[in-house]
C-alpha cells in the first residue's frame, strides 16, 4: 500500500474519533439506555420519593464487587481505531508519567485533554450521552466535567501500581483497550477484592475517592487502558 493510500487512511480513522456516533457504544448498552432514560428521568425528577422502575441498564450494569461496576461501554471496533490513533500519539508527544504524583503512583501516560483536545470533547460527548445515563441509574449522579488518558501498564516501566485514591474526580471509569494482548493485570480494590481484566470495551466504574485499588502486576506485553476522571455537577 502507499504513503498515500496509509495516510488517507489514518486520516479517516482519526475524523471518526473526532465526531461521537452510535457505533462508538457497545450495541446492547447504546439500545437499554435508550429504553432506560425515561424510568431514571421520572425517579430524578421525583427526587427519589418514588421507587424507580427497574431498566434495562439494570440487566447489564454488573457488581463484582461492593459498589465497584462493570458494563460493555466502547465497541471493539472504536476500540482498534483508537488504539491505531495512540501509535500516532505515542510518536509525537510519547508516553510520559505525571510529575504531580509520587514516584510510586507514576504510570506512562498521554493526556487527551492536553495532547487532543477534538477527541477529548468527542469522548466526553459519550460521557454526557451514554455515561450519565449509567450513572444516574447507579448513583443518581451525573457528571459535567473530566480528565481523560490513555495509560500503559508493563514489566518495563513498573512491576505493580501502589495503593491510591483519585482524589481529584468523583467517578472513575477504566476501560480496557486490548485485553488477550498481554498477561496478567486486573484491578485490586482494598479490603473489596480484585477485578481481573474485562473484555475490551467494558467499563470498569468506581466512586474515586472512596474506593482505594491498585492496579496488578502486567506479566508480559502492554496493558493499554482508556481512564475517565469524572466530575459530579454540584446540586
Amino acid at each position: 500500500m502507499s504513503n498515500t493510500a496509509e495516510n488517507l487512511i489514518y486520516q479517516t480513522k482519526n475524523l471518526l474519533l473526532t465526531y461521537p456516533a452510535d457505533w462508538y457504544i457497545q450495541k446492547d448498552t447504546f439500545d437499554a439506555v435508550k429504553e432506560s432514560i425515561q424510568p431514571i428521568v421520572n425517579f430524578y425528577e421525583d427526587s427519589g420519593t418514588k421507587p424507580r422502575q427497574d431498566t434495562k441498564l439494570d440487566k447489564i450494569i454488573q457488581e463484582p464487587l461492593k459498589d465497584v461496576y462493570t458494563v460493555p461501554f466502547f465497541s471493539e471496533k472504536f476500540c482498534d481505531i483508537l488504539l491505531d490513533e495512540m501509535k500516532n500519539l505515542e510518536a509525537h508527544f510519547g508516553f510520559k508519567p505525571n510529575p504531580e504524583e509520587d514516584n510510586l503512583r507514576q504510570i506512562p501516560e498521554i493526556t487527551f485533554q492536553d495532547n487532543c483536545p477534538q477527541i477529548f470533547q468527542s469522548l466526553m460527548q459519550t460521557i454526557y450521552t451514554i455515561g450519565n445515563p449509567i450513572f444516574l441509574n447507579i448513583w443518581n449522579r451525573h457528571v459535567d466535567d473530566g480528565a481523560i488518558q490513555i495509560a500503559n501498564y508493563n514489566l518495563q516501566d513498573k512491576k505493580q501500581g501502589a495503593w491510591h485514591h483519585d482524589a481529584s474526580a468523583d467517578i472513575s471509569m477504566v476501560v480496557p483497550l486490548n485485553t488477550g494482548k498481554y498477561k496478567g493485570g486486573g484491578t485490586e480494590f482494598l479490603k473489596r477484592g480484585t477485578v481481573e481484566p474485562l473484555p475490551t470495551g467494558h467499563a470498569l466504574i468506581f466512586p474515586s475517592f472512596t474506593h482505594m485499588h491498585r492496579g496488578l502486576a502486567v506479566e508480559s506485553g502492554d496493558r493499554y487502558l482508556l481512564v475517565f476522571w469524572l466530575k459530579c455537577k454540584e446540586e
